[in-house]
């Protein structure tokens, strides 16, 4: 990790501490009201989809998951299927999931190939996108293989994580998106890891399944019976760029025994494994948090608009330091099967009952508080991405933002 990343953390850290010792938050300076209909609207639903998910790099795939060359993950997001692979010279490559002759998708799920074959009509690509043969090309006819290799979607791999732009023209610069970002979580080291389990869980719609992460304050009441009724619902924001982090303002173990081993350490001695505390948001639809159960646990939730204003799904990954032996491995699933029960049992059901509400048309808006600071952000930031007319604009937008600093 480089040494402005490490001095961020640690500033980080150190303010998270007093705000601790002083039960303080930063305030937005208001409430904010916003319409309702932005969780049902159909022309909103595909702004969002064509301005958002496919113009902003998504980060698509944890490094670990392709950890070899030949690996691929296939994956379908705001209706683009896309082809993840690590080619043959180690480099992490995007493509458009279907074959250049008629459209059919090469690949599902998970696994390793040299090569993918159209299972329509026998069309061969290598995993750096080239076309290596066409099906009886002599009575065929003519083609330039060169031309017909696979669509590529721009993509960069940092921090042990993968981000791809939907668009093959994009011009949009993906570090100034990242803003620094990936250099703070370059301090997991993510890239390795081990994948452990991953599960799809259905919601409503992804804004209102994806809140849920950005706000600890409904954590004692909606999950009183899970996590506890007397965690602290207050959460301190720190941003970079479009992308947040949140520390709970608690003493329950669950968030922040990290931070907390710091107290009476040195500040050269902090070590980076407890530097890294909190929930990271990551614009502008995963999030990724580390707990300790046995190993180290990262979850990976991405939520991915469904096919109407009112679904989505929210895919979690879970990832483990070192791969569980026989003593941790209860513990890990224990970990696994707690988290997966609390979003996909409290919060997922809690989101497509407002959904039930928010759809009927009757309440014209929904409220932010001034303790809800980063859902304030997030949707500034938000509305400024689909308002951006172009990739310039984009660019301008992110590269504007105050830069990271201690």
């Amino acid at each position: 990790m480089r040494e402005e990343h490490r001095q961020t953390l640690v500033h980080t850290a150190r303010d998270m501490l007093a705000r601790l010792d002083n039960n303080t938050i930063d305030l937005a300076p208001d409430i904010l009201s916003l319409a309702a209909s932005l969780y049902s609207d159909q022309s909103r639903f595909e702004q969002e989809n064509m301005q958002l998910f496919r113009r902003v790099p998504l980060m698509l795939a944890a490094s670990c998951e392709l950890p070899e060359p030949g690996h691929y993950k296939a994956l379908e997001v705001a209706g683009v299927p896309v082809l993840l692979v690590r080619s043959a010279d180690g480099q992490a490559r995007a493509f458009l999931n279907s074959c250049t002759h008629r459209g059919s998708q090469l690949a599902e799920g998970c696994g390793k190939a040299a090569r993918f074959t159209c299972p329509y009509h026998g069309w061969t690509f290598n995993n750096t996108g080239q076309l290596l043969g066409v099906a009886s090309q002599a009575s065929y006819g003519d083609v330039n293989k060169a031309e017909l290799g696979l669509v590529s979607l721009p993509a960069l791999e940092s921090a042990g994580l993968i981000w791809v732009v939907l668009n093959p023209a994009s011009t949009l610069d993906i570090h100034s998106f990242l803003h620094g970002v990936d250099g703070l979580l370059a301090g997991f080291d993510l890239e390795h890891w081990q994948p452990y389990h991953q599960c799809t869980l259905p919601g409503a719609n992804w804004k209102l399944a994806f809140d849920a992460h950005m706000d600890f304050y409904h954590l004692p009441v909606l999950h009183r019976d899970t996590f506890g009724p007397t965690i602290s619902n207050l959460a301190q924001y720190y941003f970079h760029g479009p992308h947040q982090r949140l520390g709970l303002m608690s003493a329950n173990s669950v968030e922040q025994d990290g931070l907390h081993s710091l107290r009476g350490l040195p500040e050269q001695e902090w070590p980076t494994n407890a530097l890294l505390f909190g929930e990271w948001i990551v614009f502008p639809n995963v999030s990724l948090n580390c707990f300790v159960a046995g190993e180290r646990i990262m979850v990976i939730s991405q939520v991915i608009p469904g096919d109407t204003p009112d679904s989505s799904l929210t895919i979690q990954t879970y990832l483990t330091e070192n791969k569980p032996d026989a003593d941790s491995e209860p513990k890990v699933r224990e970990l696994v099967d707690f988290i997966q029960r609390v979003v996909g049992e409290e919060d997922l059901p809690m989101s497509r009952k407002q959904q039930v509400a928010l759809s009927s048309g009757l309440l014209p808006q929904v409220q932010f508080g001034r303790n809800e600071v980063g859902l304030q952000t997030y949707y500034h930031w938000l509305e400024q991405a689909l308002a951006a007319a172009d990739d310039a604009e984009l660019n301008q937008l992110f590269s504007a933002a105050e830069p990271l600093s201690a």
